[in-house]
């Protein structure tokens, strides 16, 4: 487990691309809280009901994409103020989990804006115990390239 800060100068920019662009898109939501007038909360799971019957039968996931929700949650938050609180727990779809690493059963990215603050906490889940925490390093270098590659300035915290 590892978590991350994100500097003041970058909070702006990851917000912007969390809300209007793609980077977060290849990321389940597990759950969602939002706070502005009141607290609203989304549970990320699918509802197979809803999809067209062949999209339906086909799926294997039990959660959103974040791009499915994403225009929902803007709505949520555009204006002139910053949200109360925001929390949002992404995962890696099964199967890209699997490629990850052996041992993994999920891996999980805790978005969590509070109080002018912007942190990110990883964390997987394993199928067997073990005390190897290779596939949490595994882990936590790939969101570590994630925030490169998007030119994010984010700091190493201690849990």
């Amino acid at each position: 487990m590892q978590m991350f800060e994100v500097a003041t100068h970058s909070i702006k920019p990851v917000m912007n691309e969390l809300l209007k662009g793609s980077s977060f898109n290849e990321f389940l939501v597990r759950s969602a809280e939002i706070c502005v007038i009141t607290k609203i909360e989304i549970t990320g799971i699918l509802d197979k009901s809803y999809l067209p019957e062949e999209e339906s039968a086909s799926t294997n996931r039990n959660y959103v994409y974040w791009n499915e929700i994403q225009p929902f949650v803007f709505s949520l938050i555009k204006g002139g103020r910053a949200p109360g609180m925001l929390k949002i727990v992404f995962s890696v779809a099964d199967d890209k989990v699997k490629d990850m690493h052996d041992n993994a059963s999920a891996m999980f990215l805790n978005l969590t804006y509070a109080e002018g603050k912007l942190r990110f906490t990883t964390a997987v889940g394993q199928r067997f115990f073990s005390m190897d925490k290779s596939s949490e390093t595994i882990w936590r270098e790939y969101i570590e390239r994630f925030f490169n590659i998007n030119s994010w300035s984010v700091s190493t915290m201690s849990l």
